[in-house]
């Protein structure tokens, strides 16, 4: 019996949470619009920079998300793609494209409040990079130790704390190195939550690119 729930929390805890789903209202705030002086400009995903494109700037939404964006002085809306990181101005929360900010009349003002609905979201980003997270998913190393009673003392309490630790033997050292895995983007922040209140500080934690394990 009590395989029987270890093995059924093991499943549990394997499968994602719920994301938002597509026509929720996300997030509120300051949009802004921005462009570059440079001709061959790349954006944070690996394309050029296009000002003539529906695209724009997020601190966090996955790659290729499509956000619709409503400028609630007018109600004039515009359907966006992601592709950039931004805006890095305190309250903000998106950064568009000029032919992006003329669609809602916010050119001349430069920013205005408004609201974004999430349109689709897809299930890897949309990256020409394969760094942290560009996969959608994140694996955090939080150490590695010479002492095999340590590193199981640490795995099980990342295993108790609901995390998905894994253990790997490193090279001729024989020291083990400990990761917590299959972590989706939009968990990311409430695992570091957790991780941090184990005493795994951000600063010491290596964050990595994580393939997807239902592909």
């Amino acid at each position: 019996m009590k395989r029987l729930l270890t093995l059924t929390l093991i499943i549990l805890c394997a499968l994602p949470l719920t994301a938002q789903e597509p026509g929720s209202i996300i997030e509120t705030g300051i949009a802004s619009w921005y462009t570059s002086d440079k001709s061959e400009a790349i954006t944070a995903n690996g394309e050029r920079f296009d000002e003539a494109s529906l695209s724009a700037a997020h601190k966090s939404l996955k790659f290729g998300t499509v956000v619709r964006v409503t400028n609630t002085t007018n109600n004039k809306s515009v359907d966006v793609r992601i592709n950039d990181r931004g805006p890095y101005v305190d309250g903000r929360i998106i950064d568009l494209t000029p032919k992006a900010a003329a669609q809602i009349d916010m050119l001349k003002s430069g920013i205005a409040p408004v609201q974004l609905t999430l349109i689709f979201e897809p299930d890897v980003p949309e990256s020409k990079y394969d760094r942290a997270g560009d996969t959608g998913w994140y694996q955090i190393q939080v150490g590695a130790f010479t002492s095999t009673l340590t590193a199981y003392s640490q795995y099980e309490r990342l295993y108790n704390a609901g995390l998905r630790p894994w253990a790997e033997v490193v090279g001729d050292s024989k020291a083990i190195r400990l990761s917590v895995r299959w972590i989706p983007a939009y968990q990311l922040e409430r695992t570091m939550q957790a991780l941090n209140a184990l005493g795994f500080a951000e600063k010491d934690v290596l964050k990595k690119s994580e393939a997807n394990p239902y592909r």
